[in-house]
């Protein structure tokens, strides 16, 4: 696991969701990293050398020293091993670099809710990352009582389900599943029919079906009729805002939603949905899986 520390008041919500995240699940190895402006900017150009060198390495020791301390504060569990790593230069960068250097299955970064750039850091790591993001906004609570899957039936939402069911089954509580489907329906009054209500009430009943297939199929056997699934109708607003005020109106501890690929049509898609709720999101951590 690789997590990003900004050493500011987004990492209280990280370090408390790692802390709860250990008990109920072993993660063998943590790797905490900070991502600092270029250290050039801090010195004067008239600095000797030999100076700079060592004012570089109290600089790096005091914030490998600030990033202990806050951990202990936070013990992560279940013998967790931890290193703690400093980089430079751009935040999306260093953190694509070090994810490189040091292969996690899962990048944890927080994020401010009064910061200008909300939701934008999270968006373009979530669209280079070769791996599963979970992103902590400043004001959530450490909890995974209830995890939202958001379905589209695409073979994205299966690995989010998959995902889903599979930190379920790791957590000795009770865990709570409900999938979501967003869902729009045509402009019915263009075909002139007399029962519209009728009509609606059949793509309804249809979709409905379709979502208990789709649950059938994926969920391992057994834990489809465990499984709540919601439909919600769009009709004005985004999906994001929809996926969201559902969350948030059902109390869900965890988003946990697929990403798409890596290809240039599959990124655009992506950023229709998951990154417009990542800019909505201020209260409920999200897991975007790859």
């Amino acid at each position: 696991m690789l997590v990003a520390l900004e050493l500011g008041i987004a990492d209280e919500a990280v370090l408390r969701f790692l802390d709860f995240f250990t008990q109920a699940i072993p993660v063998h190895q943590v790797n905490m990293v900070h991502v600092a402006p270029p250290f050039d900017l801090f010195q004067s150009l008239y600095e000797p050398d030999s100076q700079r060198m060592i004012t570089n390495l109290e600089f790096n020791r005091e914030v490998i020293q600030e990033m202990q301390n806050r951990i202990r504060l936070h013990p992560l569990h279940n013998q967790t091993l931890l290193s703690f790593d400093l980089r430079e230069g751009d935040p999306l960068e260093a953190l694509l670099e070090e994810s490189q250097a040091h292969p996690a299955d899962l990048t944890v970064i927080g994020q401010r809710t009064d910061s200008g750039d909300h939701g934008i850091l999270a968006a373009n790591l979530v669209r280079k990352s070769k791996g599963d993001v979970l992103i902590i906004p400043e004001g959530s609570e450490p909890r995974m009582d209830h995890l939202i899957v958001p379905v589209d039936f695409s073979p994205y939402s299966v690995k989010a389900l998959e995902r889903a069911i599979a930190l379920s089954q790791a957590i000795q509580s009770p865990v709570r599943i409900t999938c979501v489907n967003v869902y729009e329906l045509p402009n019915l009054n263009i075909y002139l029919v007399e029962k519209i209500e009728d009509v609606r009430r059949i793509i309804q009943q249809d979709r409905k079906a379709a979502f208990q297939a789709f649950l059938t199929r994926y969920a391992p056997e057994g834990m489809a009729d465990l499984i709540d699934a919601e439909m919600v109708e769009r009709q004005f607003a985004s999906v994001a805002s929809y996926l969201y005020d559902f969350a948030i109106r059902e109390s869900g501890a965890l988003i946990v939603m697929g990403a798409k690929g890596h290809s240039r049509v599959e990124r655009l898609l992506l950023g229709s949905v998951t990154e417009n709720l990542l800019k909505l999101d201020d209260s409920i951590p999200v897991l975007v899986v790859r």
